[in-house]
């Protein structure tokens, strides 16, 4: 612990104003190298043509209007002169859409033209690359050249990496693990005279008045509940759920679809479907970008909805939606309570994004050098904050984002640039400093605030077995599209045939791998735990 504390105690020197002098452009400070650790170079002083380390990039589609490309901005500039130009290095950015990030990144993998640095959330996509020998083992090269990287992480997300017995993978730590959150209008309760909803009756209630009334500016166009897809209904899907007949194994190793109780949800899907409380056109935006979600809640639209924890203001729309109509007030809600009166949702292990180096790179020592470069205290402020004085300041010690339109182009999309975080870091022991530091919004901290804590509330996270899963490498696209395909046929099945059309597609998904992935997970658990 003791390099945890001496990390946290560098950043509170940085906090007061010690290690960053100022940020300007691009230079990051009067120090080029972003750091005083004494890192040899690479490539450094080298005559020949520096060497190109080429990185993953999330392509969202969410650029606000004004902003340079993703590929040439501050946050790149930034990295190239305080990381790239000291090491002789030069960093290419390799966009990849994020709504279709696995099979993109698949494509690049099997042609041998993915980037020296890649990333997914999809564990079994990681597990098939080390089946495949398609990583490089980066243990070794965490040890020589990882140390910051190591004290930020912290050995018990560093294990989520370990596959067969070596590092694969870097994870990302998730500062919080808060996974979705509901908000809902309440400007338009308040117009309707109905209180904010404490129970899923309540919400449901919620949003027939929205239907029936077209409260705000909604009119005919009015979609009381919306973001329906797999994910985001985790949470009303989990109160649903007949938790004192689910064991660890069973949340371990059974497919959702089979759970005590989550027929019911969605049968309730279905009667919010079928009653025109959520939005008509929900499977066609399915695993697509939300972009049309977006445009709908900022042209009040929208009713309620179920996004990641705090989206509405790290995406920037809630911003968005309060120009357009700034009587309107978006808050978070905790809704959906299961028969014991709890709340019970998922929320996210401690590691996030597994970051990889493929086989064939020529630049894996490259590559852990730039995450360690990434791991230290004054370049996650700035990759995570912008420029002191121009994007944010410096408050009891903590960053706040300032109003304006400099940090709106700068800060949209901070974290597909500091990869090793999910979530804004200040220290490694204090929870309620990371928690602050997410709030750094003035304007929206109450909101980021109630969402992180709704996030939270009751949550469970699934328990993890070490050992690969043969069969969920083999099975796991087939079983992701198909858990896609289940999810609108029931939703949208008429009611009378919600029960034939549920039988017929989870008999269907057992037999084309859910049962050989349920069996050996079963097995699994079982050993480890022996």
């Amino acid at each position: 612990m003791t390099s945890c504390k001496r990390f946290a105690s560098t950043l509170a020197i940085m906090a007061l104003g010690v290690i960053l002098a100022s940020c300007s452009g691009g230079s990051g400070g009067k120090n080029p190298s972003g750091g005083a650790s004494g890192d040899p170079a690479p490539n450094a002083g080298a005559k020949d043509k520096p060497i190109t380390l080429r990185v993953e990039l999330f392509d969202r589609n969410n650029t606000p209007a004004g902003a340079p490309p993703i590929t040439d901005n501050f946050m790149t500039q930034y990295i190239q002169k305080n990381f790239g130009d000291p090491n002789h290095i030069k960093v290419e950015f390799v966009t990849v859409p994020r709504s279709e990030e696995v099979d993109k990144l698949n494509v690049l993998m099997a042609a041998n033209q993915a980037p020296d640095i890649v990333f997914t959330y999809d564990e079994p996509t990681v597990q098939n690359y080390v089946k495949s020998g398609g990583l490089t083992d980066l243990g070794p090269l965490l040890e020589q050249h990882g140390q910051d990287l190591i004290n930020v992480l912290g050995e018990d997300v560093l294990r989520y990496g370990v596959f067969e017995g070596k590092q694969y993978a870097i994870p990302a730590r998730r500062v919080l693990t808060a996974q979705s959150t509901t908000f809902i209008r309440e400007d338009w309760l308040d117009e309707l005279g109905l209180p904010l909803p404490e129970t899923t009756e309540q919400f449901y209630n919620a949003l027939k008045a929205f239907k029936e009334k077209k409260p705000g500016k909604s009119g005919d166009q009015v979609v009381p509940y919306g973001y329906i897809d797999y994910f985001h209904m985790h949470p009303l899907q989990y109160s649903f759920w007949e938790w004192d007949n689910i064991t660890d194994e069973d949340l371990y190793a059974t497919p959702e679809w089979l759970m005590p109780g989550n027929r019911e949800a969605y049968r309730f899907l279905n009667k919010l479907y079928n009653e025109g409380l959520i939005d008509p056109d929900f499977a066609l935006q399915m695993n697509k970008d939300t972009q049309q979600f977006q445009k709908d809640l900022i042209n009040g639209r929208i009713g309620a909805a179920t996004p990641n924890t705090n989206e509405p203001v790290y995406m920037g729309y809630l911003a968005e939606l309060l120009k357009n109509d700034p009587k309107a007030k978006l808050t978070p809600i905790d809704p959906f309570t299961d028969a014991d009166g709890k709340r019970p949702k998922p929320v996210y292990s401690p590691n996030g994004m597994y970051i990889m180096v493929p086989k064939n790179s020529k630049n894996a020592e490259a590559a852990i050098k730039y995450l360690n470069w990434m791991a230290k205290p004054e370049n996650i402020i700035t990759l995570q904050n912008g420029t002191e004085g121009v994007t944010y300041k410096m408050e009891n010690g903590l960053p706040v984002t300032l109003d304006n339109e400099e940090a709106q182009r700068t800060l949209y999309n901070y974290f597909d640039y500091c990869i090793i975080l999910n979530g804004k870091f200040v220290s490694t022991t204090d929870e309620s400093q990371n928690i602050e530091a997410n709030a750094s919004d003035p304007n929206f901290k109450d909101f980021t605030v109630k969402s992180i804590e709704y996030g939270m509330n009751d949550g469970i996270v699934k328990p993890r077995v070490e050992e690969t899963i043969q069969s969920e490498i083999k099975y796991a696209t087939t079983l992701k599209q198909k858990d896609d395909e289940i999810f609108v046929k029931v939703i949208t099945a008429k009611p009378a045939d919600f029960d034939s059309v549920y039988d017929k597609e989870v008999a269907d998904y057992m037999k084309i791998g859910g049962q050989a992935v349920m069996d050996e997970k079963r097995a699994a658990f079982q050993a480890q735990r022996q």
